[in-house]
């Protein structure tokens, strides 16, 4: 057990004289909270940046209606151009993409055939936008030849919202499940960021000893499960007290 507490400390002790881990101590919560605030900034500054999607639809079922301009996409109808032109004029431009509607006998065929093309690839949001108007068109024409009435449709939409309480009588808040779900997912992340980062730590100073033949003589007086151990705990006491 002296051996184990010995190696302990060693372990603790040489993590924490290190000017890397001094450094990184105080440093990786500032750059931690800075990459947020950098990834957020470029979301932000990406979402507010006006794009120019132009279209070409030869299947005739799209109207301006249906594209109609929001805060950061603008739509352009080039459908009198043609596919062709439409391509190169946005290869050659500063448009941010081109959307291509083809004429097709069956809306399952449709739903299928139509592009997208772009310089650089596209965000997300902005293929979920196109898709889910896109997606909302072909059901429409799809019901109507079905002969159902859309606005009947329309009209029999109703949102539910259910409260909940427990059985003493207070209400519960849906906002509390998220959060569990939340703490549950960083706790995890940081769980596995630690078993990475100090798995790594204890491998760079077996990797140290052994090179150094450092190991040998240890080996030697101590079994090397207490070794082990005793590095695991060390790095990990580290890890603790730098938190």
């Amino acid at each position: 057990m002296n051996k184990l507490k010995l190696i302990i400390r060693r372990e603790f002790i040489a993590k924490v004289r290190n000017k890397s881990f001094i450094m990184m101590t105080f440093l990786s919560p500032i750059i931690l909270v800075g990459m947020g605030f950098l990834i957020y900034f470029l979301t932000q500054k990406n979402d507010e940046k006006i794009k120019e999607i132009v279209y070409v639809d030869n299947s005739g079922m799209f109207s301006k209606e249906d594209f109609r301009d929001t805060k950061t996409i603008k739509y352009i109808d080039y459908s009198a151009l043609g596919i062709a032109l439409t391509k190169k004029k946005v290869e050659e431009g500063n448009y941010y993409g081109a959307l291509l509607i083809p004429k097709q006998d069956s809306l399952e065929l449709l739903a299928k055939s139509i592009e997208f093309y772009s310089k650089d690839s596209p965000g997300m949001s902005v293929m979920s936008s196109l898709e889910n108007k896109i997606e909302q068109k072909i059901r429409n024409e799809k019901l109507n030849s079905f002969g159902i009435d859309l606005e009947k449709i329309k009209a029999s939409k109703i949102n539910t919202d259910i409260k909940m309480f427990n059985f003493s009588g207070e209400e519960s808040s849906k906002l509390i499940n998220g959060l569990k779900i939340g703490v549950g997912a960083i706790s995890g992340y940081l769980l596995m960021m630690f078993v990475i980062i100090y798995g790594s730590s204890v491998m760079r100073s077996v990797i140290e000893e052994k090179t150094s033949r450092i190991i040998e003589i240890i080996v030697s007086s101590v079994k090397p499960f207490q070794l082990m151990l005793g590095k695991i705990l060390g790095n990990a006491s580290a890890g603790y007290y730098s938190s």
